[in-house]
């Protein structure tokens, strides 16, 4: 019993003298590995935080220049049966003023007219007017809106558009 004794004592002499240092020192390697693969995510992390940073900047700086400006549009709608109206409205940033609009004659569309020139029109409101459609209208029509901003210039635009 005393060499089985004897022999377990020089086995685990032997596991603390060779198998833990070398067991010590593989922990340690994949220590190193782990820590070099953190340390790239974290530099990959940061990168993207970065550019997440400048792309939200770009954004702030894009609605500060973006154009304080109105944009009016136009579309024929139908109420029922065969009643129309044309919308107008503001889609644009800024307040209109003096808006009006047409559509050419070679459309056979018959406009009433009974607001226009609409004086002031602010941005995302809107207002309507009848408009006569018969059998030799176009489906297919051309609207120009116009209108002034504050400083009185001038702009207007052109859409074709569906009814």
């Amino acid at each position: 019993m005393n060499e089985g004794v004897l022999f377990v004592k020089e086995c685990i002499q032997d596991v603390a003298l060779y198998a833990m240092p070398i067991a010590a020192f593989l922990l340690s390697v994949l220590a190193l590995i782990k820590s070099n693969k953190i340390k790239k995510m974290e530099e990959k992390l940061n990168e993207y935080d970065l550019k997440l940073k400048k792309y939200e900047l770009e954004k702030i700086e894009q609605e500060k220049n973006k154009k304080n400006e109105a944009c009016i549009e136009a579309r024929i709608v139908k109420i029922s049966g065969d009643k129309y109206r044309i919308k107008i409205w503001n889609s644009g940033t800024a307040t209109a003023y003096n808006v009006d609009y047409d559509i050419p004659d070679e459309y056979q569309i018959i406009l009433m007219k009974r607001v226009t020139p609409f004086e002031i029109l602010e941005p995302g409101h809107n207002f309507e007017e009848h408009v006569i459609i018969h059998m030799q209208s176009e489906n297919k029509y051309k609207v120009i809106t116009s209108w002034q901003d504050k400083d009185g210039n001038d702009f207007n635009k052109e859409q074709l558009k569906t009814w």
